[in-house]
């Protein structure tokens, strides 16, 4: 079970119009916490507490939110919206979850050891960039890594090769195709392939 990590957010009124602006501008992210079959409930979230959890723990983190010690809130980011040129973080959402109810998670696959491949005149051809799993929200990692260092021409990794944490699954075949090693190929290869 990872350790608990809370966040403080506040209450904030829903409103159109730049207050969003105002509130980055105070150092705050607009926030919202998507409930069950209730309604969302708008607050704000001090962007740089909000960035150094991310940063430490990961975006799959199931973190807890105290609203002003009223009320506390299991959570999950769900979307981390930033402007397209600065990358500013204009608002964030969070999906309240239950930490005994199984939830259903699309990962990030994580290609490590390329550059030996690169070495080699390999490469890799990914066929997936995320798998979806199911777990309980507190055990799910941030992404699932694939070492392919020691990988050699037409040797492939499928789903039952992935190394998943205690008490995650999938529900893809197990002979399904993550990724396959490829010689690199020249632009002067592809060029000629193109001309014939």
């Amino acid at each position: 079970m990872n350790e608990k990590v809370t966040i403080a957010i506040e209450k904030r009124e829903k409103a159109a119009g730049n207050k969003g602006k105002k509130l980055r501008t105070m150092g705050y992210v607009p926030g919202a916490i998507n409930r069950k079959g209730l309604e969302s409930v708008s607050v704000k979230i001090k962007n740089d507490e909000l960035m150094k959890n991310v940063l430490k723990y990961g975006k799959n983190y199931l973190f807890t939110l105290d609203l002003e010690g009223q009320e506390s809130y299991d959570v999950l980011i769900k979307e981390m919206q930033h402007s397209p040129i600065k990358r500013e973080l204009l608002n964030v959402v969070f999906q309240q979850v239950s930490v005994t109810e199984k939830i259903k998670f699309n990962l990030n696959l994580k290609i490590v050891g390329k550059e030996a491949l690169e070495f080699r005149k390999l490469h890799v051809v990914q066929q997936m960039e995320k798998i979806l799993v199911s777990g309980l929200p507190q055990d799910i990692p941030d992404f699932i890594e694939i070492d392919v260092k020691d990988l050699n021409l037409d040797d492939k990794i499928c789903v039952g090769d992935l190394k998943f944490p205690e008490g995650i699954e999938t529900e893809f075949e197990a002979d399904k195709i993550v990724l396959v090693i490829n010689e690199s190929r020249s632009d002067d290869t592809i060029t000629e392939e193109l001309e014939e």
